[in-house]
């Protein structure tokens, strides 16, 4: 079997084209307004979850300033026209911290994708990024963020793909089968939101 990256470009840019052929305007690296610290969402559905979220990853390693940023970074993937942020997981986000953070999520703030599967590839890719010292909390409070703050602004549920779990690299978006076979790897999804 031949070697292949756990960060693949090109599987990136292959899951871009083929959300394209899916679902039209594709947009990388989208932004949105949103503030990054919890107290902006207290009494919200989320507020109480993200107050849980930040004092938990603060007692994992000790690292209690962890929110950097006054805004959520962007988004790997937004879908305007089905109002869809997709994330493309690559093996950094299965961290400890991550796993600590979804131990808090609640049933009724739904996600697009399964939250036991992603709490046991944390466990098994066990990854740490130490560059700094506080880098998985940081990644795990704001991977949390985009799960948790679709739902307070009328989008649905944040999707997830996991890196390893295909080589997304070898789908073409101008191959019919191939296009099907990524529907396939995508959690269900209403059909109106489909374009093809």
């Amino acid at each position: 079997m031949n070697f292949h990256p756990d960060s693949c470009r090109e599987c990136k840019t292959r899951v871009r084209e083929l959300l394209f052929e899916l679902y039209g305007v594709c947009r990388v690296d989208q932004s949105f307004p949103w503030p990054s610290h919890p107290g902006f969402y207290a009494g919200t559905v989320v507020g109480e979850i993200l107050e849980g979220v930040e004092t938990d990853l603060g007692l994992l390693r000790g690292h209690r300033d962890f929110i950097k940023a006054p805004q959520m970074p962007p988004c790997d993937y937004y879908l305007p026209g089905v109002g869809l942020i997709v994330e493309f997981d690559e093996r950094q986000h299965f961290t400890r911290a991550r796993q600590v953070t979804l131990g808090r999520y609640r049933p009724e703030v739904p996600v697009g994708f399964s939250i036991p599967l992603w709490i046991d590839l944390c466990t098994k890719v066990a990854a740490e990024d130490p560059d700094p010292p506080d880098r998985d909390e940081r990644r795990a409070w704001y991977d949390a963020l985009r799960d948790l703050l679709p739902s307070l602004r009328g989008l649905r549920p944040t999707v997830r793909l996991y890196s390893g779990a295909f080589r997304w690299c070898s789908l073409r978006a101008h191959r019919e089968d191939d296009v099907e076979t990524f529907r396939l790897l995508l959690p269900d999804l209403p059909e109106d939101t489909k374009r093809r």
